[in-house]
């Protein structure tokens, strides 16, 4: 019996740290859209006896496996590739059906794991220079769901249609300054709860506390020079926003 674990959470873990939530969600989604069809295509070839074929299957769920850290299931379409080349009929039953079974028993652990990753945050960025814009895309679009707004109107008008978790607002914007764009947020009686970054390049000091008395809840000055830094403030003010009790405002 194959003693490899059904699923490694350090190979996962990993992919994690390389692209967040997204990227896992979107390789477990993958693998689970895709991972039945291989089966079939195996089984297919095994009805048929194209051991040839049947070892080509195989293939393609080793990588598939690995992929995901799916351990056990990798470890035997191994096994049954190695079987195929080597032209060993009377092993081939005993694997594929070890091979389904696991594959089963790995769908339902990579969907807790999913549902765990949990819905992407969503967040608002307003900001009219196209060059600010990509750079955050490049930062955040692993980690969150984003919106994209150029101008304060059209932020305005966009947020109370599709309710982000926060907003990163630039301050200088052509048609509304920032600061007058929040005092419209937190009149808004949908709105007014909104965490709200100020997100400027005029950085002086005191503009923090400048900005925090006006009702800011955090802020960020430009150009960005630590990514870790922009992140942590805007998970501190999402964990406090979801009702975390250790996260503070900073």
């Amino acid at each position: 019996m194959n003693q490899e674990p059904i699923l490694d959470e350090m190979a996962l873990g990993r992919w994690e740290q390389l692209g967040g939530p997204r990227l896992i969600q979107e390789m477990i989604g993958l693998f689970l859209e895709n991972m039945p069809e291989k089966i079939e295509g195996a089984r297919t070839a095994l009805s048929a006896g194209h051991l040839e074929a049947l070892s080509r299957a195989a293939h393609g769920m080793v990588s598939s496996g690995g992929n995901v850290g799916a351990r056990r299931l990798q470890a035997l379409a191994r096994e049954l590739e190695v079987a195929a080349l080597e032209d060993r009929p009377n092993s081939i039953p005993g694997l594929f059906e070890n091979l389904e079974t696991t594959f089963e028993q790995t769908r339902a652990l990579l969907e807790e794991k999913k549902r765990k990753t949990g819905t992407l945050k969503k967040i608002a960025v307003v900001e009219d220079n196209p060059d600010n814009r990509l750079l955050l895309r490049a930062i955040l679009e692993t980690r969150y769901e984003m919106l994209e707004f150029e101008t304060g109107q059209d932020a305005l008008q966009g947020l109370e249609t599709e309710m982000p978790d926060l907003v990163l607002l630039d301050i200088s914007l052509p048609d509304l300054e920032g600061t007058e764009l929040l005092k419209k947020l937190r009149a808004h009686e949908k709105l007014r709860s909104l965490p709200v970054i100020a997100w400027t390049a005029h950085a002086m000091t005191g503009d923090r506390e400048k900005y925090l008395s006006m009702g800011f809840d955090g802020y960020v000055s430009k150009p960005i020079v630590d990514e870790a830094e922009l992140v942590t403030a805007m998970e501190r003010l999402l964990d406090r926003r979801a009702g975390n009790p250790s996260a503070h405002f900073s």
